[in-house]
């Protein structure tokens, strides 16, 4: 992603094409509180404990911060992740909870009381029934749990606390908010709208800048939990090297690229996910995923996992076709002339600053603005419009300042990048990058940024796609009672298509077996017999749901094998809701299985991988 920051919302905001099963699937589940992100692992206890003391250390009075509270989203995909500043003292990531932390005793003063609290939430069984079993003041071992001496109920002892704390104290320190790309403001505005109300006479004074310092130096857990997610990033983008070619869809690149992450363990994307093909290429941010990907295409992967918490942020720009144009391979080797500039200049002390000698910002524009020209004959530098870099960690864009020199232990991307529209051509490499005693190590070189590797590596993708469809093309054409077998079944998807436009269950007759045996699998349940796929499927979810419909596929492959054939295909589906006129539009991979029975082939059954459901259902 750009070195420029740009606003982060919760995970319920990712791109809407990725989200539209989902969305279907909210019709009929009952609002309820959203469980926690399962963080894979986390660092010990002492870790977060050294922090809240180093943080003690530099302030004159009770720090006071609130977790996120777990309303902050009404989405049904909503998944609870807490506030990053919160997890990176305290490690917790369950909603409602409220730290307090006291500065060290002055010398000869009063020593008593713990100096740092923890608050959660009471013990709820009947909200645990909905969203699983939450920690609570009351549980057995909860100190050496949390790594807190001391844990008390939020509700109950937050604000007496707080309200007694101001009465010898001044100064409260928090998180004030501040109107700048997001940056958590809703949340800190709330919190201090609440210190206002419950220490009225104290002055409040920001922490945030302490906290961020701290964080932009990685300890070693934090680097592992970095690299893991890292190394997971890297395996998505050389599988959707090997994947991408014309014909396929944006989204369908991004679906691939999320399932290596969540297979290899991570609990979610660091960010929407950015795959741009063509003019989409151009867009820093572009996260529709709906353009259908075309020969020639510049292809921008702009994706990164999340593991534990970190999240890493990689990007490689490849031909869709396998095989860059000269035009493509010149905008994208000054790209990499441009990193690799900035690179061999980094190490600490040097920074992104564009106001000084020690700017790897400069060294990168300057290479791209002495290299190559637009075709007007001007100088490309204006085409590079973002920074060259962020710091990443809790967030994808850690907290860090672009004019702050470089130190070890920092982990950022240098990501330089070339826009141009008029050409529907963008460029940009992006990799994460360790800051070291003595230079850096970049933390992603196992990806290959050469553009005659990543030729290399779609070319023998190719290869094997090709030897594959040819090996299934001769199957299917072994003879020709198979190519005609073929033809009956394609016939017969079409007229299954028909049956679902019109909710024609005379004509699904004609298609499906009449049996109790068939089946139909779907993201909601599985309805068993012809019976119940003409109740259900298309009586009550076609006719009765929609006043219009309109199936249609692509992209079909038909195998026989004997007596019985499989077959697959792309669909989208249109439709307008019956009660409002309201439209509808979503699409999927559909997989049918026909039988070959007394002469005729007949549907037996069919798993869709996404499907528009009733809100009240049979045969579940």
């Amino acid at each position: 992603m750009s070195g420029r920051l740009w606003p982060m919302g919760s995970r319920s905001l990712l791109n809407s094409a990725t989200l539209t099963v989902c969305g279907l699937l909210s019709l009929v589940c009952l609002a309820a509180s959203a469980q926690a992100q399962e963080r894979r692992e986390r660092e010990p206890n002492s870790v977060y404990a050294e922090r809240r003391a180093k943080l003690a250390s530099q302030v004159d009075g009770p720090i006071v911060l609130w977790g996120y509270t777990g309303r902050e989203e009404v989405s049904q995909t909503y998944v609870f992740e807490q506030e990053e500043n919160f997890y990176y003292l305290t490690g917790h990531n369950e909603e409602g909870a409220g730290l307090l932390i006291l500065p060290p005793t002055k010398v000869g003063g009063p020593a008593s009381g713990p100096r740092e609290t923890l608050f959660l939430p009471a013990k709820n069984p009947q909200k645990e029934k909905w969203n699983g079993v939450r920690m609570s003041p009351s549980d057995p071992g909860i100190e050496a749990r949390t790594g807190f001496a001391s844990v008390k109920q939020f509700d109950t002892d937050f604000r007496s606390t707080v309200e007694n704390l101001a009465k010898t104290n001044l100064t409260l320190y928090t998180i004030l908010p501040y109107q700048k790309e997001l940056g958590g403001y809703p949340h800190e505005k709330e919190v201090v709208d609440w210190l206002q109300l419950a220490a009225p006479q104290a002055k409040l004074k920001d922490v945030r800048a302490q906290i961020g310092a701290m964080r932009q130096i990685k300890s070693p857990g934090e680097l592992a939990f970095l690299k893991e997610a890292i190394d997971l990033s890297l395996d998505s983008h050389l599988e959707a090297m090997k994947l991408t070619h014309p014909g396929l869809y944006e989204y369908q690149i991004a679906a691939k690229m999320v399932e290596v992450h969540a297979w290899g363990g991570s609990e979610a994307e660091g960010y929407a996910p950015i795959v741009g093909a063509g003019p989409n290429s151009t867009a820093l941010h572009y996260d529709k995923l709906s353009r259908k990907i075309e020969d020639g295409d510049i292809v921008v992967l702009d994706v990164g996992a999340q593991y534990s918490g970190y999240s890493a942020d990689i990007t490689r720009t490849i031909p869709a076709n396998g095989k860059f144009t000269p035009r493509q391979r010149e905008i994208y080797e000054i790209v990499l002339g441009a990193q690799n500039a900035a690179l061999a200049a980094l190490k600490p002390g040097m920074d992104f600053c564009n106001k000084n000698g020690k700017s790897v910002q400069k060294i990168a524009y300057a290479y791209i603005d002495t290299h190559g020209k637009d075709l007007h004959g001007k100088s490309l530098g204006l085409y590079f419009i973002h920074g060259l870099g962020h710091h990443i960690g809790l967030n994808v864009h850690d907290p860090g300042d672009h004019c702050a020199p470089f130190q070890p232990g920092m982990v950022i991307t240098i990501e330089p990048g070339i826009y141009i529209p008029e050409e529907n051509l963008g460029v940009r490499i992006e990799d994460d990058v360790l800051i070291t005693e003595s230079g850096h190590k970049l933390l992603s070189e196992r990806l290959p940024r050469d553009p005659d590797e990543i030729e290399k590596i779609m070319a023998a993708a190719a290869a094997r796609r090709a030897k594959r469809e040819k090996d299934e093309t001769h199957e299917n054409n072994s003879s020709a009672e198979t190519s005609a077998d073929s033809s009956v079944i394609r016939s017969l998807i079409e007229k299954y298509a028909k049956s679902v436009d019109a909710a024609d269950t005379a004509l699904a007759a004609e298609v499906w077996l009449d049996s109790p045996d068939v089946s139909f699998i779907h993201p909601l349940g599985h309805e068993h017999g012809f019976e119940q796929i003409k109740q259900n499927v298309y009586t009550r979810l076609m006719g009765e749901t929609f006043s219009e419909r309109k199936l249609s596929f692509h992209d079909v492959s038909v195998h026989v094998y004997g007596d019985a054939a499989r077959a697959e295909f792309y669909w989208d589906f249109a439709a307008k809701f019956r009660k409002d006129g309201a439209p509808l539009a979503t699409h999927g991979r559909e997989t049918q299985l026909y039988q070959k029975l007394d002469g005729r082939w007949r549907l037996v059954h069919v798993h869709y991988s996404g499907m528009p459901v009733t809100a009240e259902r049979q045969g579940f």
